[in-house]
């Protein structure tokens, strides 16, 4: 939040009209106003988080400048007026977990002339682990109760998990993935890095972190090395882990971005041998409707009560 404060504090001018995607609690937004916004649109999906937000800028004498829109991002056709700053936390463990790039592009296509974004940039950085608790949740996980559960533990290995990373889990130096101008950039359907193989120890998973560039001089980032975040990192397990490895180390992530969250498929190949993580979710239906379309399930109300979610 401090990150953010400054940033805003130097970007968001007198006057200013303000868009804060994904608002939540209106933090942003209300930061916008105190730094002089006339105007701060907040787009917002859950209409229980706009609920406590208006109820929070009005506790902080900002509820005449701060509106609020209950829609997806992703559905917007128009601001009720050009706006000048567009400001964003939807980044995600691996900074574009949340669609940030798309996010942008889509809104800034919105507008008569470019806003200044914040964050200006967003880099994707990624290094090979040592992350031996990976195995060890594996491998408690084969029993439960004295019930077999082997069949589903051998998934860890192929999911997708928000852990803490350390520096001593590093096994190789950081590779930039991507690195993209917000409002200006896509985020792109594939990418690569590769490492010389590791002087030593198993390779157990690969970590995903950000560095943002909320603004001049002004740095945010998850990295192992750096201060802890409520982000932590991405961690695409390799299970079970690779143990010595002699070849050259080359990763290949397939992101996919969707309303219903972050999707993730990716190949890890050393000499002979590929591991691939996760390759169903890319097929997944992409919200609780797809999903009861694809069960062939409609939604029944019984007796007058409303239809319950799934």
């Amino acid at each position: 939040m401090s990150a953010y404060r400054a940033a805003i504090e130097r970007t968001v001018r007198p006057g200013d009209v303000v868009a804060d995607l994904g608002s939540g609690s209106g933090v942003l937004g209300m930061m916008c106003a105190r730094a002089g916004a006339a105007r701060v649109f907040c787009v917002e999906r859950n209409e229980y988080m706009i609920g406590l937000a208006r109820g929070l800028a009005r506790d902080n004498g900002f509820g005449d400048r701060l509106e609020f829109l209950h829609t997806r991002i992703e559905d917007l056709t128009a601001f009720p007026a050009p706006v000048d700053v567009i400001v964003s936390e939807t980044m995600g463990a691996a900074g574009m977990d949340e669609g940030i790039f798309q996010l942008f592009s889509r809104c800034v296509s919105l507008l008569p002339r470019p806003p200044r974004c914040l964050p200006t940039r967003v880099r994707v950085l990624a290094a090979p682990l040592a992350f031996p608790e990976l195995a060890l949740r594996a491998s408690r996980g084969k029993r439960v109760e004295g019930l077999d559960f082997s069949s589903l533990a051998a998934g860890v290995g192929h999911i997708p998990q928000v852990l803490p990373v350390t520096p001593g889990m590093l096994l190789a130096p950081p590779r930039t993935l991507f690195s993209g101008e917000l409002g200006v950039d896509l985020a792109p359907e594939r990418l690569e890095a590769a490492w010389d193989p590791p002087p030593s120890g198993s390779v157990d998973a690969i970590g995903l972190w950000f560095s943002a560039d909320l603004a001049d001089g002004i740095i945010l980032s998850n990295g192992p090395e750096g201060p802890d975040t409520h982000w932590n990192q991405l961690v695409l397990p390799v299970l079970p882990g690779l143990g010595a490895v002699n070849s050259p180390l080359e990763l290949v992530v397939w992101p996919r971005f969707v309303a219903a969250g972050p999707r993730w498929k990716w190949s890890l190949t050393w000499g002979e041998n590929t591991h691939v993580g996760d390759p169903a979710t890319l097929d997944a239906p992409e919200s609780v409707e797809d999903w009861l379309k694809e069960w062939g399930v409609t939604r029944l109300s019984v007796s007058g009560s409303p239809p319950r979610e799934p």
